[in-house]
Formats: C-alpha cells, sequence, structure tokens
C-alpha cells in the first residue's frame, strides 16, 4: 500500500513534465567552434538554454573532465564544457539528457587537440532525424557538379544551402506516394575542389616551415612566413567550413547539419529525413518517476534521498536499458555531492570550533577555510547553488590578503611514465588579453621575438631548479591569463602555454597553494 501510495505521488509531481517540450536534440553550432589552449587534450562545448544537463562520454577509456556552467553566458547560454584525455578517442560518443528525464539526445562529435567542437542542446516539439540511404552505383552524371538528395515526409522541410556554394534547390513530389516530397541540391564541384586545394596548400608550407624551425634552420624571414602560414590555414580552413555545410530544418524541429567536404565530381549522397517518434507512455514508467524524483532531490541538495531514487530507478522492472549509463553518471554526481559536502562541512567546523575556543591563527583559519572553498567549489559545479556561492565567498573573504602560491614541476613528457625532471625552465606570467597563438609556441627564439614586441604584457615569475621545481607567488587581485614555460637549455624541449583557468582546474591543492605537473614534450625523445 505504501508502495501504491508513493507512486502515486511521484505521478502527481511528475505531470507537469508532460506539459514541456518532450524532446532534446542536438546540432553542430560551427560559428561557436574556437581554439583554446588545452595542454594537446580534446574539447567539446555544448550550449543550451538548460542548465540542468547530464552529460557520458560512453566510450571514453579515461577520465572525462566536465565542467558544468554556474551561470548564463554573454551568448544567452549555459556552456557545459567537456574535456577529454590527450590519448582517449577522438571520436566521442556522447549522451545528453536534462537530470532526471528519460529522455536523450545522442551523437559523435570527431574532436581535435586544442580545439573546442561546438554543440547545440535544444528542447524541441517535433524532432527529425536523417538516415544515409546511398547506394554504391549512386552519381551525378554531370563531372563538373554534384548532388545531395533528400527524400522526405516531413511538410515545409527547409534545406539552406551557403550562398557562396551556388546550389539549385529542386523540389517534386514522389511517383508513387504523394506525401513524399524529394529535395534534389545541386551544386558546381569547382569551388569546393578548390577551397579543399587551398587548406591542402597552406598546411603543407605550414608544416614545412615547422619543421625548419624545429630542427634550428630557420631564418627570420622563415619566422614570419610561419605567422603568415598559420594565418592562412586558419582562413582556408573557415572558408572549406562555410562553404560545405548544408542545414536542414522545418517549424519546431532541430536544425540537422551535412557536412559535404568529401564530396567530388559526379557524386550524389541521398538520405531520408524522418520525424523521429516519442514514446510518450514513457513518462508514466515507475523508471521515469523515480528519475523525476531524484532530479527534484538533488536540486533540494538532498543528496542521500536522491541516491536512493536513482538506485530505485536503474533496478526499477520497466528501466530503459540505453538510459543506464546517464543513470549511473546521476548516482555518481550524488556520491560526489556527499562525499566533498562532508569534507567541506568538516572544514568549516574547526574553523567554528577555534573561533569559539578563541586560539584561531592567521595559519589555521587559512588552512581550513581554503580547504572548505575547493570542496565547496567541486559541489558547485556539480550542482549550481547560490547556497554554495555565498559560503564560498565568505569563505575567500577570510583569505583576500594572503596571495596565491604555485609550486611547479616540470618533468619529461613521456608515453606511459613521467621522464627526468627538467631545469632551467622559464616561467612567464601573460597578462595580455587574448590567448597566445600556438605560433608563438613553435620554438624560444620564437617566443622572444614575440614578447619583445609587448614586454608589459609578460613578467617572468620563476626559473626551475634541478629537481624541476619552483614555487611562485601572485597577487590575487592581478592574476595573469596563462604562463608560458619556456625552456633556456634545452632547445629540444618543447615550450607551452597553459592558461590559468585550465592550470587551476587541473592542479592539486587547496585555495591557498596549488601544485600542479607539467609534462613537456622532448623533441629527440625516443619515446614519440
Amino acid at each position: 500500500m505504501k508502495h501504491i501510495l508513493l507512486m502515486l505521488f511521484l505521478f502527481v509531481c511528475l505531470c507537469p513534465m508532460t506539459a514541456q517540450t518532450e524532446y532534446i536534440s542536438n546540432s553542430r553550432d560551427l560559428d561557436a567552434d574556437c581554439i583554446e589552449n588545452l595542454n594537446g587534450q580534446y574539447g567539446l562545448l555544448l550550449l543550451s538554454k538548460h542548465q540542468k544537463l547530464m552529460i557520458s562520454v560512453v566510450n571514453a577509456s579515461k577520465k572525462v573532465d566536465i565542467i558544468y556552467p554556474t551561470q548564463v553566458g554573454e551568448n544567452g547560454f549555459y556552456e557545459y564544457r567537456v574535456i577529454l584525455d590527450k590519448e582517449d578517442t577522438h571520436q566521442a560518443k556522447v549522451e545528453v539528457n536534462r537530470r532526471g528525464d528519460v529522455y536523450k539526445t545522442e551523437f559523435v562529435a570527431n574532436l581535435k587537440p586544442d580545439f573546442m567542437i561546438a554543440y547545440r542542446i535544444e528542447e524541441i516539439a517535433s524532432p527529425i532525424r536523417m538516415e544515409q540511404q546511398t547506394k554504391g552505383n549512386d552519381a551525378y552524371l554531370d563531372a563538373t557538379a554534384a548532388e545531395v538528395e533528400f527524400t522526405t515526409n516531413i511538410k515545409n522541410l527547409s534545406v539552406k544551402c551557403p550562398d557562396l556554394l551556388e546550389a539549385k534547390i529542386t523540389r517534386k513530389t514522389n511517383l508513387n506516394d504523394k506525401d513524399v516530397n524529394i529535395i534534389s541540391v545541386v551544386f558546381p564541384i569547382k569551388k569546393l575542389l578548390s577551397a579543399r586545394e587551398k587548406v591542402e596548400k597552406a598546411e603543407k608550407e605550414y608544416d614545412e616551415l615547422t619543421q625548419k624551425i624545429n630542427s634550428n634552420q630557420a631564418t627570420d624571414a622563415d619566422y614570419d612566413r610561419h605567422d603568415l602560414a598559420d594565418k592562412a590555414c586558419q582562413v582556408a580552413e573557415n572558408e572549406l567550413r562555410m562553404l560545405t555545410s548544408i542545414e536542414i530544418y522545418s517549424d519546431n524541429t532541430n536544425h540537422l547539419v551535412l557536412d559535404i567536404s568529401d564530396m567530388g565530381p559526379r557524386s550524389k549522397k541521398c538520405y531520408a529525413v524522418l520525424p523521429l517518434v516519442i514514446e510518450k507512455e514513457v513518462f508514466k514508467t515507475e523508471c521515469s518517476a523515480y528519475m523525476t524524483e531524484g532530479a527534484r532531490l538533488f536540486d533540494m541538495r538532498k543528496y542521500d534521498d536522491a541516491r536512493v531514487a536513482y538506485i530505485n530507478a536503474i533496478t526499477s522492472k520497466d528501466v530503459v536499458i540505453n538510459m543506464k549509463p546517464a543513470i549511473k553518471e546521476s548516482i555518481s554526481l550524488c556520491d560526489s555531492c556527499i562525499r566533498y559536502e562532508k569534507l567541506a562541512a568538516f572544514s568549516i567546523s574547526k574553523i567554528l570550533k577555534m573561533q569559539k575556543e578563541d586560539n584561531a591563527t592567521q595559519d589555521a583559519v587559512a588552512k581550513y577555510a581554503s580547504a572548505a572553498i575547493a570542496f565547496l567549489d567541486v559541489v558547485n559545479n556539480y550542482n549550481p547553488n547560490d547556497f554554495y556561492t555565498s559560503r564560498i565567498e565568505k569563505l575567500k573573504n577570510l583569505l583576500e590578503d594572503m596571495p596565491l602560491k604555485i609550486s611547479f614541476t616540470t618533468v619529461e613528457w613521456r608515453t606511459i611514465t613521467e621522464g627526468d625532471a627538467i631545469p632551467d625552465v622559464e616561467i612567464w606570467a601573460y597578462y595580455g588579453m587574448d590567448g597566445i597563438s600556438s605560433i608563438a609556441l613553435t620554438s624560444a627564439k620564437k617566443f622572444k621575438k614575440i614578447m619583445s614586441k609587448a614586454p608589459e604584457q609578460y613578467k617572468q615569475e620563476g626559473l626551475t631548479d634541478t629537481q624541476g621545481r619552483a614555487l611562485i607567488e601572485l597577487d590575487r587581485t592581478k592574476l595573469p591569463l596563462g604562463f608560458v614555460f619556456c625552456p633556456s637549455t634545452d632547445e629540444d624541449i618543447k615550450i607551452t602555454y597553459i592558461s590559468l583557468n585550465d592550470l587551476m582546474r587541473q592542479a592539486q591543492g587547496t585555495y591557498l597553494e596549488k601544485q600542479f605537473r607539467l609534462k613537456m614534450y622532448k623533441r629527440t625523445n625516443k619515446y614519440f
């Protein structure tokens, strides 16, 4: 009887959900793609109006860092950042769902090092999907053109091509079914081939100049040409990207994007664009009810109760099999929040005890306050809440006059284990407004040349000793954008830049002092 009453209560709580949009979709957001120094790691940027998304990379073999947003960005979206290890897969299978919701969207993202591939995660009423139906003998008979053909039963389906593609779009009704339309997109192939050739040419010149720089054979003129070649690569890649994306959508649907960059003369691709059928009965299942209750309790910071609800969801008789990874991720989040809340509470209780006993010292308060800040930051990242933010700010006020200490250790980067310590590495704080171009990192000579043009943007904060160690102190009110690690004696060590945000995310330690180990690539390393 109690179980029945519980389920009735959960179903009542669930009713408002059926009135909201029932499907979330994903689509590429090419305009939001951006270069970002990730120390060679892969990046994924998810933009959404929804703050409480659950994200899983189901084929990742190593730890995935997910940075949850605490507020809306300047673009009006919550920005979720997913960072994958440089040695992990670059074809990430990603699943996204709203916390407590059984519906999910999934996609495979082709990632690149030091680059954020952007996707838009949207809530829509009428989802559509695209299936490839190209056969081996499909071809367009004109050698100067190529064709993409869409077959659909969706009314008012729009197909949008870049103006530069000069595509001709025609529509006709299927002779065997008047409810099915065939949309043909025919475009001259010359511009696409020219754009692709431009990319290959720019990349070839850039690689040749990079090789000269790496082998210490470059002249000053080569360095300048290298700058121009890097810009030429970026321009060429952007022109190709803007030329080769076809967008497909209709009223109240998600936007699908088709990449045609691999097409050539006489190429023909065929796709079916169909409505995605949603099983609305899923909202009435026991699993869904428990997931909704788990999400509600999680938002209320009742993590123990939320964990019980998610366990009930994953063990329910009607659990959706492909939702298990998302439910397991929810249980893991509950475990993390429970753990770090307890650690934060312990640290704060120590401060209160010292204040009550009137034996608090500055060092002791700093020790426990910085630990509490670190623990609350973790929980606030998983479940952004004013409750945590206000407490973090109060704790930071206790430490506002204390410097930020960072202890660096530089070691050689090998594939499996760390190599020897690297001494004589100059640590330069960068105080510019924009990130440092990869061009500046091709060699120490190149970096010093660029630095000489804007010396006010750089300040040397340290030099590693024979054990590869250096300790620096920074003014918290004037923190740099990032750090450049420049070898001063070994030209085979590759110069490295890391942003302060990435450093703080990866570093160990407390709010007062961070420890960071940097693995630096050596060009003569036999392990590569």
